[in-house]
């Protein structure tokens, strides 16, 4: 059953089938002020951690965000997809932790200035300079 678009709010987990892929849970990252559109970009989670791990964040499972098991957002993988693919709300994220998606997809996009630990962890630098 499809989520009605004026439903949908930042942080919320939903259920989606993503284009060829299988149904998992995904985070909206819409902005609420535009609420009344019928799409939304979303970043989905995956339970397999990834070889560049700056490129899944872990998130734990509570009771709160519905997911089942540690599962990791795959921030490089932003897609925008119409209300009509998501299924059921089962959950949304804390504070904090959509902050961290957030200003992760925003570095993957090029929108965003890095922060020093993300940056580091990137470009694979020890965070000491030379002088």
């Amino acid at each position: 059953m499809a989520v009605e678009p004026e439903r949908l709010r930042r942080g919320m987990v939903v259920l989606v089938r993503l284009p060829d892929d299988k149904a998992r849970p995904a985070v909206v990252l819409r902005s609420d002020a535009l609420a009344r559109l019928p799409y939304a970009t979303v970043v989905a989670f995956t339970t397999t951690a990834h070889a560049e791990p700056y490129l899944r964040l872990p998130v734990a499972p509570t009771p709160e965000n519905g997911l089942q098991q540690l599962s990791f957002v795959m921030v490089d993988w932003p897609q925008t997809i119409r209300a009509e693919h998501m299924g059921e709300i089962i959950g949304r994220l804390d504070p904090t932790t959509l902050e961290a998606i957030t200003g992760r997809v925003a570095l993957v996009l090029g929108i965003g200035e890095p922060r020093a630990a993300v940056a580091q962890t990137i470009s694979g630098e020890s965070g000491t300079s030379a002088q």
